[in-house]
C-alpha cells in the first residue's frame, strides 16, 4: 500500500508546484494598474449611458430614475447632483436644466492613482460610436482649492445625435471633476421654466 501511494504524492506534489508556477507567470505579466483603470472608465461610461444616453424627454423623468436608483444619494453641498461610490470611487450624475452630466474625479487626492487619461477617454468615447466636432480647447477655470486648473475641452456628436462636451483637466487632476455632458432637452418644461423666471 505504502509503495503504491508514493507515485501518487509525488504526482501530486508535482501538480501542485506546476499550477502555482503559472500564476506567479500570469501575475508578473498583467500590472496591477491596468483593470483599475479600465474598470473605473467602464463604470463612468456605463452610468454616463444608463442616465446621459437614455431617451428622456425632460429632466424631472431624469430625476425621478436617478431617485429610485438605491445606488444613488443627492451628494452632500451640491444642489441637484446624485452620488454612488463604487469600489471606493466616488461618481455623480447631475440632471441640468438643458441635458445630463455624469463626473469623477479622476485622481485620487490620497493615492495620486489616476483613473483614466485624456487619450483613454477620447479613445473610448470613439469606439462607442461618437464622432470628434471641431478641435479641442482648453480653457482657465477654478478647482476645488479655489485655483486656477486648465481644462481640456472636446465636442462630441454621440450616436444618438446629441452634443455631448467632455471637459477634463489638463492639471492639477485632483482639484478638477472630469464631466462628461449631454444635451438633451432643447426646450424647458413648464415647471422649470416658472422656476428660472422667479
Amino acid at each position: 500500500m505504502k509503495a503504491a501511494m508514493l507515485p501518487i504524492l509525488a504526482l501530486t506534489a508535482a501538480i501542485t508546484i506546476s499550477l502555482a508556477g503559472c500564476n506567479a507567470q500570469d501575475t508578473d505579466q498583467a500590472p496591477a494598474v491596468e483593470p483599475a483603470k479600465q474598470s473605473s472608465l467602464s463604470v463612468f461610461l456605463g452610468l454616463h449611458k444608463q442616465f446621459c444616453e437614455q431617451d428622456f424627454s425632460s429632466r424631472e423623468l431624469l430625476v425621478s430614475a436617478l431617485q429610485a436608483d438605491k445606488r444613488f444619494r443627492p451628494a452632500p453641498g451640491f444642489m441637484g447632483v446624485y452620488e454612488t461610490s463604487i469600489n471606493g470611487i466616488s461618481y455623480a450624475v447631475s440632471p441640468e436644466v438643458d441635458g445630463c452630466t455624469t463626473d469623477v474625479m479622476v485622481q485620487n487626492k490620497e493615492t495620486g492613482e489616476v483613473l483614466f487619461s485624456y487619450d483613454e477617454m477620447n479613445q473610448a468615447l470613439l469606439a462607442k460610436g461618437y464622432q470628434t466636432v471641431g478641435e479641442v480647447t482648453t480653457r482657465q477655470d477654478m478647482g476645488s482649492d479655489q485655483q486656477e486648473v486648465t481644462i481640456l475641452e472636446k465636442t462630441f456628436v454621440s450616436p444618438l445625435g446629441e452634443t455631448t462636451n467632455l471637459d477634463y483637466p489638463q492639471d492639477r487632476l485632483d482639484k478638477y471633476y472630469m464631466t462628461l455632458f449631454a444635451k438633451k432637452f432643447s426646450q424647458l418644461a413648464p415647471s422649470e421654466a416658472l422656476s428660472l423666471n422667479n
